[in-house]
């Protein structure tokens, strides 16, 4: 044998290079079955993630088990299985010693079997009802047994089934994920007795199929139950103020995320003059509100909601990484305000990532017959965030629309930015006010540059550019960081020649290679669209 497959690190080293999804587990099994040195390491990639009921099913005696139901279509067949008689502790002999042991994930995913209530019942009899009994060492208990995530399974059977997570979650879980439906009282009885199970949980997410207000109060009253003290991630469709409130004042929260935001009350409106002289209850605002926070996601259906949020967060915080998803396409009138807002509730000494961006296929108005060519959305507000490393600002119709004035101050203000994507997905009939000359005044003047989208004029590019002359002239340490462009979405920036765009960005960017990125359609329009007409030729750089 080679002396390295005596080295235990060395074999969980070579068992972690296979997958244990679905159709990765064949080959942990085979690698189990190869080599008596493997079998042990195997074994546990292949026990890591537990994906559904079925494992545990095989493991016990076949004697055990009887089907009770089964029933749907060639693809979505489903078998409820039940007992032939009393499952004893013999029984889970096997599965407790050699298997229990080595799951660390119970992630139920597309159930096709689950257990009659009697042998559910039976399991916790079997094992002294003890919390966590089939996966004593599981740091993670994700479980989605609803109908609305499940597809095979009849919901009665789903409903049933939802209350023994107890079987897997345990008092060591640091990581829960339930989806329920509060409106079933069986899932919300269960979902009450969850938090008195893990004595450290760290991370949660919530998702109540019933988005009504009663579901909004279910959540409101369940996150009252707990102080919370070791919870770090929240995730949860929405809040109300009060449960905003008490989330507030939680130690170690460090990350909140709202898929589904409404219902905040606003509770200022922000003007321009603000930016000059901030009104006084901001500071006023207690600084041990979301002390620990430090990042805050929230997909909303406008902007509106998102400045809701923000007003509850004290400007002195400690927040580096904020992303708004918007539902409907914003005025610019609504951005601006949302820039105000940012800045007075947002901290520059801590904040780095920024992101506001439409999602989903919202309705699209047409673009009007008249349009002003300049006109756009004043990046000003955001300007004394001078330590931002990611900037991305993608809102479909709505351009920001840049123009050199613009370049200019990301230069001067964003020294350390990593990554800027502005307009790089976004439909404007209009020119673009920069051109391929403020295309290189930013990859040579933010030296840490790696990921960069915008719309820019390159029907001017020859290919023979050389650096901007203000950074030529000194070369010494700029010059070392010339070329760093690793990405680059270009949308629908208009373009006459494939090959001298090749040369150029051959020339500034070597290291780019092929990772260029041009707008996405959901449905192919006509080719002679000068937007498609752009696109192909953009795709002609890549293989050039």
């Amino acid at each position: 044998m080679n002396i390295c497959l005596q080295a235990p690190e060395v074999l969980q080293l070579i068992c972690q290079q296979l997958s244990n999804e679905y159709f990765g587990r064949r080959y942990l099994l085979a690698a189990a079955l190869s080599c008596r040195a493997l079998l042990e390491p195997a074994l546990d990639m292949l026990w890591y993630s537990l994906p559904s009921f079925k494992p545990i099913v095989t493991t016990l005696p076949s004697d055990l088990w009887k089907v009770e139901k089964e029933g749907g279509s060639t693809f979505r067949k489903w078998t409820i299985m039940g007992v032939r008689r009393a499952i004893t502790t013999d029984d889970l002999d096997r599965y407790m010693t050699y298997y229990a042991r080595r799951v660390r994930e119970v992630n139920i995913g597309g159930l096709k079997i689950t257990l009659t209530p009697e042998a559910w019942h039976g399991l916790q009899m079997a094992t002294s009802w003890k919390h966590g009994a089939l996966s004593p060492f599981a740091y993670k208990v994700s479980w989605p047994l609803t109908g609305g995530v499940q597809y095979a399974l009849p919901s009665e059977n789903l409903n049933q089934s939802l209350p023994f997570f107890s079987l897997f979650l345990g008092p060591d879980t640091t990581v829960v994920d339930f989806t329920y439906d509060s409106r079933v009282p069986i899932h919300a009885a269960s979902i009450r007795s969850a938090y008195k199970i893990p004595s450290k949980l760290k991370i949660l997410s919530l998702n109540d199929i019933d988005r009504s207000t009663s579901g909004l109060v279910f959540l409101e009253n369940y996150l009252r139950t707990s102080s919370w003290d070791h919870l770090e991630i929240l995730r949860v469709p929405n809040v109300t103020p009060k449960s905003l409130a008490q989330l507030s004042t939680l130690p170690v929260l460090a990350t909140l995320d709202l898929w589904d935001l409404s219902g905040i009350p606003h509770l200022y409106t922000y003007s321009d003059d603000d930016l000059e002289a901030p009104p006084e209850h901001i500071s006023s605002m207690s600084g041990d509100a979301f002390r620990s926070l430090k990042i805050l996601k929230a997909r909303c259906k406008s902007t509106f909601e998102f400045e809701a949020l923000l007003q509850h967060v004290p400007p002195r915080n400690q927040v580096h990484s904020l992303k708004c998803l918007l539902g409907s396409i914003p005025s610019s009138r609504d951005i601006g305000s949302l820039f105000t807002s940012i800045r007075l509730h947002c901290n520059p000494e801590s904040l780095r990532k920024l992101g506001v961006q439409v999602y989903g296929d919202p309705e699209v108005e047409e673009e009007s017959l008249k349009v002003e060519v300049n006109e756009g959305v004043n990046l000003r507000p955001l300007l004394d965030f001078e330590k931002l490393e990611t900037l991305s600002l993608n809102l479909s119709t709505t351009g920001i629309n840049l123009n050199p004035e613009d370049i200019d101050y990301i230069v001067e203000c964003f020294p350390s930015l990593v990554k800027l994507k502005i307009d790089a997905n976004t439909f404007d009939s209009r020119l673009p006010l920069i051109d391929h000359s403020h295309f290189l005044k930013l990859i040579y003047g933010l030296k840490h540059l790696r990921k960069l989208g915008l719309r820019f004029n390159a029907t001017n590019i020859t290919g023979d550019e050389d650096r901007p002359g203000a950074l030529s002239e000194g070369k010494g340490e700029e010059e070392k960081h010339s070329g760093s462009l690793k990405m680059l979405w270009v949308g629908d920036s208009p373009i006459y020649s494939s090959d001298r765009v090749a040369s150029f960005l051959k020339r500034h960017c070597p290291e780019l290679e092929s990772s260029i990125y041009t707008i996405y359609f959901e449905e192919d329009p006509p080719e002679r669209m000068p937007v498609m007409v752009y696109k192909r030729r953009w795709e002609a750089v890549e293989t050039s």
